[in-house]
């Protein structure tokens, strides 16, 4: 018997080292974990791109960016999902005069700007961004650490993924009526706001939300066997 499918994608500025403890955890799945180089200039063209090489019905698991193209692909290719779990994740980054679950178009230039400038200092600083509000920063610095992308071999693919993370507007996404979603966000995310799972939730009342107090933007990342208790339950209703 085959065991079933849970495919992990990470966010901007990372490889798939990202998920190299949370594997060994699920030993009853079979777990794919692509590397994600923007090939195109927006996220329903990437997903596209991405859905051919994606088993059939399986789980999905993305966190920030990964959660961004996870939500799109459940959207755009439903076949390709029967569970969604998404990690600090939001339908959209930038403030809009109809949306105040993001960020402001001044910091997010400022960032594109610096990035453009001086890549390698750029994405440390967006690490440890992301550590605020962490109850163990230090084991969660590590982890990101390590599977930090280096900024000038891979600058251009990063440059359109930055864009895109930028760009991105999922907000009119569909789901699959009764398709398992978890939701799970750091309540100190100071890059993707807590307001936008809070408002995918609402927008789909069987989702199960999950706030993690002592945390920023790398919610349980740090605690594999946590996320790996979430993916196993997430199968268990799918």
């Amino acid at each position: 018997m085959s065991r079933p499918a849970v495919t992990l994608l990470h966010g901007w500025g990372y490889s798939p080292k990202l998920w190299q403890d949370l594997t060994t955890q699920l030993d009853a799945f079979e777990c794919h974990t692509p590397e994600l180089q923007a090939p195109c200039s927006n996220i329903e063209s990437w997903t596209d791109a991405m859905a051919g090489g994606l088993p059939d019905s399986g789980l999905l698991v993305g966190w920030s960016l990964g959660a961004m193209l996870a939500l799109c692909m459940a959207s755009r290719h439903p076949a390709k999902v029967r569970g969604l779990l998404l990690i600090a994740g939001s339908p959209h980054m930038r403030t809009a005069a109809d949306w105040g679950n993001g960020l402001d178009d001044a910091l997010l230039e400022k960032f594109r700007a610096g990035f453009r400038q001086s890549p390698e200092r750029t994405m440390r600083r967006f690490l440890a961004m992301q550590l605020v509000g962490e109850a163990q920063p230090q084991q969660a610095r590590q982890l990101l650490e390590s599977a930090l992308c280096d900024a000038n071999t891979g600058r251009e693919a990063l440059e359109r993924g930055l864009e895109i993370l930028f760009s991105a507007d999922l907000r009119k996404a569909t789901l699959a009526p009764g398709l398992p979603l978890t939701l799970v966000h750091g309540r100190a995310d100071e890059i993707m706001p807590v307001a936008g799972s809070e408002w995918l939730h609402q927008q789909h009342p069987a989702s199960q939300l999950l706030i993690v107090e002592n945390a920023g933007h790398a919610p349980l990342l740090a605690e594999p066997e946590k996320l790996a208790e979430l993916i196993r339950a997430l199968h268990d209703t799918a």
